[in-house]
């Protein structure tokens, strides 16, 4: 497929291109302790002695973290611009990361790390990179955010591997700080260098001459967030991300637990990279062409043949490699495609709140779903439960997005 860009877009994209590339690593960075905890689990749980459930609730914590304060995060974005935030976010959770190298048996000094994660990671979310690229793309926004979260890709891509590799030569304390020295050191200077907001910019700008007001137009707050369609969106993408949550970040666990080595469950597991990578380009691109609500449905009824292949061929590396296949190219809709759809649906004006809320929400779901995962596999030695209860997950995840309409007419001006 031949990506052919309008005038408006290239336009976009030679003055922009660096944002991009600064945001997609800080949502790589931003993902390092979800796509490491399923290597984490069995070195932890051998030194330990902890259950699995007991591991992923440190995800928990940054969950509940995450659902309380990421509308505030928001309206911080909406009122100072996504750069200042966006480079503490970064050093904070390089910082938080090699912190985790920490913990004692005591399972409360666990619980006590992941609370600094936490925090860092509210600094990191997909609302500051999803602010920052769309207020500066319009007409190739689609695309744009694709490319920005198509850094979670790299993120699932790599760190899997490089979690393995790290554990088996210098154990998983050292892993945790080798995965926050190669990350930060590559997203800190690029976010410190690189990331912008059109907020930033006007600010900027306006420290060296006086221009007008930036108007940015869209529904308010209370608009938004007691509208039916903000409701459905929500549910769209909290149904969808509970069950993928589950799955994607216990992809080694549960391979592992059907025959395959952790070394081969390692290498398939980088496939989601991948394909998600993949899957978010081509969504982003056909975004900005039709209605972002049937690309979503499209994409979120994706994971169903995914678990049926898990279930129908537990053992098998072929048929585990294409379900992860596709599940990385249904998890690609997730982020860019709730982020593309809140700044049509919402507009801009109050996009860091409104997105946030709904961040706030994904990130409840994504700490509750791996736990809940390793909850049934404590209680019954198996993930089967899980895979079953993805799919009517993302069937639900799918007609919601189906039934989302047309996109409001609104319009920013500088």
């Amino acid at each position: 497929m031949t990506m052919r860009l309008q005038g408006s877009e290239s336009a976009e994209w030679r003055q922009h291109w660096p944002v991009v590339l600064a945001s997609g690593f800080g949502i790589s960075l931003a993902t390092v302790h979800i796509y490491s905890i399923g290597v984490m689990l069995a070195p932890i749980e051998q030194e330990f002695g902890w259950s699995r459930a007991q591991i992923t609730s440190g995800l928990l914590v940054s969950s509940v973290f995450g659902v309380i304060l990421s509308p505030f995060m928001g309206f911080a974005i909406d009122r100072f611009g996504a750069r200042r935030i966006a480079i503490t976010g970064t050093i904070l959770l390089s910082a938080a990361l090699a912190s985790l190298s920490l913990a004692t048996p005591d399972i409360r000094s666990w619980w006590f790390l992941w609370t600094f994660v936490a925090t860092a990671t509210l600094f990191t979310k997909p609302t500051v990179w999803a602010a920052g690229v769309s207020s500066l793309f319009s007409s190739g926004r689609g695309l744009a955010l694709s490319i920005t979260f198509a850094g979670s890709g790299i993120g699932s891509a790599l760190t899997p591997l490089l979690s393995y590799h790290l554990i088996e030569h210098f154990g998983w304390r050292a892993a945790y700080i080798g995965l926050a020295c190669f990350w930060g050191g590559i997203a800190i200077p690029l976010t410190a260098f690189l990331f912008v907001s059109a907020k930033d910019i006007h600010r900027r700008d306006s420290e060296a001459e006086t221009k007008p007001l930036l108007v940015v137009t869209g529904m308010s707050p209370r608009e938004g967030l007691t509208s039916f369609i903000y409701i459905r969106l929500a549910l769209a993408a909290v149904a969808l991300s509970l069950a993928a949550t589950a799955v994607i970040s216990n992809v080694v666990p549960i391979l592992t637990s059907t025959g395959l080595s952790r070394e081969a469950a390692a290498t398939i597991a980088s496939a989601v990279g991948i394909a998600t990578i993949i899957g978010r380009l081509s969504g982003g691109y056909f975004l900005d062409r039709f209605n972002g609500g049937r690309i979503a449905a499209i994409c979120a009824a994706l994971p169903i043949p995914s678990c049926l292949l898990l279930l129908a061929f537990p053992g098998n590396a072929i048929a585990s490699l294409a379900a992860v296949s596709i599940l990385g190219l249904a998890f690609g809709a997730e982020y860019d495609s709730v982020g593309y759809l809140a700044s049509r649906l919402f507009g801009m004006r109050s996009f860091g709140v409104l997105f946030g809320t709904i961040i706030g929400l994904l990130a409840f779901v994504g700490g509750t779903g791996p736990m809940l995962a390793n909850y049934v596999y404590d209680v019954t030695g198996s993930y089967e439960l899980v895979l079953w209860g993805f799919i009517p997950c993302a069937l639900l995840s799918a007609l919601l997005f189906a039934t989302l309409g047309p996109y409001p007419d609104f319009e920013t001006a500088d």
